[in-house]
């Protein structure tokens, strides 16, 4: 059994391209984005809001808001988890939890001198969740001139599109069509 470390990895999968899976919380359609550097906050916020031993309004600082893909709604950068990435937090935030529940209790075993006819027996928790398998590839890349990213989208979406980090329509594609962007240098 794995004892709980003084730091724990918590990150989302990503796919072979290095792409995170998100999921707009409207239309529930899934799409990729390359990680961001309110990643690490988005997670802290979503496991301080589940970990009932943490002073929220303490443990982070604010995300931007994104937009969705394809339908363009706009919402906090926490809302953006997959139901399978909120999962493994909150399955983390939960082994946590026992952990610190565990590591209280057994003080009193370490201090036995202090107390010798203690209540209560405690129990070693389950060993912390591992980290989440890699992402599938199954998603077309599309470059964002605006932002100068890219983004992975369904196949067979044709509609316009949005940028999910400045919110900035784009035309609508072919399902068939490849977009190839060429830069020439003047």
């Amino acid at each position: 059994m794995r004892e709980a470390p003084d730091i724990c990895l918590v990150e989302l999968s990503r796919d072979a391209g290095g792409f995170v899976r998100r999921e707009c919380p409207r239309c529930q359609r899934d799409f990729k984005t390359r990680p961001c550097a309110h990643d690490g906050n988005i997670l802290q916020r979503r496991l301080a809001s589940l970990f009932p031993f943490e002073n929220a309004h303490e443990s982070f600082d604010e995300v931007p808001d994104a937009w969705c893909l394809y339908c363009g709604h706009r919402a906090a950068g926490d809302e953006w988890l997959t139901p399978a990435q909120q999962a493994h937090v909150e399955s983390v935030a939960r082994a946590w939890a026992n952990h610190v529940r565990y590591e209280q209790l057994a003080h009193v075993s370490r201090t036995l001198a202090d107390n010798p006819r203690p209540t209560f027996v405690s129990f070693r928790p389950p060993a912390l969740p591992g980290p989440m398998a890699p992402d599938v590839d199954d998603l077309r890349v599309l470059p964002l001139v605006c932002c100068g990213e890219e983004v992975k989208a369904h196949w067979d979406w044709d509609g316009p599109f949005f940028c999910p980090r400045c919110g900035t329509r784009h035309g609508g594609l072919s399902g068939r069509q490849q977009i190839h962007l060429e830069f020439i240098e003047e």
